[in-house]
Formats: C-alpha cells, structure tokens, sequence
C-alpha cells in the first residue's frame, strides 16, 4: 500500500475543494447571465406585444474575464398563440451593462435586433 505524505493527501484534498468551488461559481454565474437574458428577451417580447406561454429558457457559454462575463447565449420559449421564440446573444455582460449582439426572433421574423440591452446588469464582482 502506497502511502503519501500527510501534506500531499491534504494538498489534493485543498485543490480538489477549490476547484469544485470554481465551478460552482462558474455555475452560479452563468446561471445569473441566463436570468438576466431572459428577463430581457421577456420584456422586448412584451414590448413587441408577444406574450410567453413557455419560456424563455436560456443556455449560456461564458467566460469570466475579471468582472466581466464574454460569450454566447441561446434562449427558446413558444408564445401563447403557438410560435416559436428564439433569441441569440453574443457579447458581454457585467455590473456596468450587457452589450454585444441580442437577436429576438418569433417564427424566424425578426422582432428586435439590439447592441446594449437596457436595465441590464450581472454582477460578477465576490
């Protein structure tokens, strides 16, 4: 039976504990860019006079850069009278703003196209 030393068995223990804990943070925060897309898609689909039946339910591919969150998102939901609803984003969100490309899309029809989302903010500062 191998026997390590004490330090290394503790060692790997620490960075198994922190790297669990990045991901979870990692998680927590692409879960909080998620909620705020969707309560943008939401509220420009109202604004539009779409109303949701389901959705929107948004999956996001993002990366922290220091306060910040860069990457890509998709949401899709179905409005009550039965049209698919699907919006795109690409760009940037932090506590200061969410800017870059969000596409709103119902049947393919495009119902909004912005480059700075309003009332838009994640807080990726801990």
């Amino acid at each position: 039976m191998l026997r390590l030393p004490r330090f290394l068995v503790l060692l790997s223990a620490g960075v198994l504990a922190l790297t669990a804990c990045s991901e979870q943070l990692d998680q927590s925060l692409n879960d909080l860019a998620a909620s705020a897309l969707e309560d943008a898609v939401t509220q420009q689909l109202s604004d539009a006079g779409v109303t949701l039946e389901s959705g929107p339910d948004c999956s996001t591919d993002l990366s922290r850069s220091g306060t910040s969150l860069s990457g890509d998102a998709s949401c899709t939901g179905t409005a009550v009278d039965g049209r698919a609803v699907r919006a795109d984003f690409d760009g940037t969100l932090s506590g200061s703003g969410c800017s870059g490309s969000l596409g709103i899309f119902v049947d393919d029809e495009a119902i909004a196209q912005l480059d700075e989302i309003p009332d838009c903010s994640v807080n990726v500062e801990f």
